[in-house]
């Protein structure tokens, strides 16, 4: 081999282990870091059923809010009662913060409608509880929906709260009060005659017979 070849050999070795060399340190560091890992799931446990839930809660909460707006009249006029001072706006406050974060509870998995053993008390009017629990359980996303809707309304009502909106907070009442009874007429009591809206008048009583 001749000296001029050899001289263009070394120096083509040479760039190649260079190359090599920081090759091998850059991807010692990305292979030595530790991949992260997901969080744990929190141990959360659906103690309370659904029905728990709705009595010791929704319930609860939303008379603290329908019943801080009301009209009254007597034979002396018409009466507004509305919250007036900051603890009266601080306690309708209370209710529409149980209201947002029971929507959150009632969507948990895992929760189930009633405790065992539990029966319904109108059969025939308003479903068992298996029987809720299994339209529940069949449709998840109608019922995340639902329960989404009731989180919407009673997030609006903190807004109004906040705002100490008299008049807007009798709105929301009647919203959190649809919102409940469209989930109730899907899941609880479906075979309900509905109740007309309009109040027609009773039907003229048939005559006497002629004595």
């Amino acid at each position: 081999m001749s000296t001029s070849i050899r001289r263009l050999i070394i120096p083509f070795f040479a760039v190649v282990l260079v190359l090599a060399t920081v090759a091998c340190q850059t991807s010692k560091p990305e292979a030595s870091t530790p991949t992260a890992s997901a969080p744990p799931s929190p141990p959360y446990t659906t103690t309370a059923s659904i029905k728990d839930i709705m009595q010791h809660i929704v319930d609860p909460a939303g008379d603290m809010i329908w019943n801080s707006v009301a009209t009254t009249v007597d034979s002396k006029g018409v009466h507004e009662q509305v919250p007036k001072t900051d603890e009266e706006w601080m306690m309708v406050r209370s209710g529409a913060i149980m209201l947002v974060e029971a929507s959150n509870l009632l969507m948990m998995p895992g929760r189930h409608v009633a405790r065992p053993g539990e029966k319904s008390e109108t059969p025939g009017i308003e479903l068992e509880p298996s029987e809720m629990e299994a339209n529940i359980n069949k449709d998840r996303a109608a019922w995340y929906q639902r329960a989404g809707k009731l989180h919407e309304i009673a997030s609006k009502t903190l807004q109004v709260i906040d705002a100490k909106d008299a008049k807007g907070l009798f709105e929301v009442g009647a919203q959190i009060d649809e919102a409940c009874e469209n989930c109730h007429r899907q899941y609880w009591y479906p075979n309900e005659p509905v109740q007309p809206l309009t109040n027609e008048p009773d039907p003229k009583p048939a005559p006497k017979p002629a004595k």
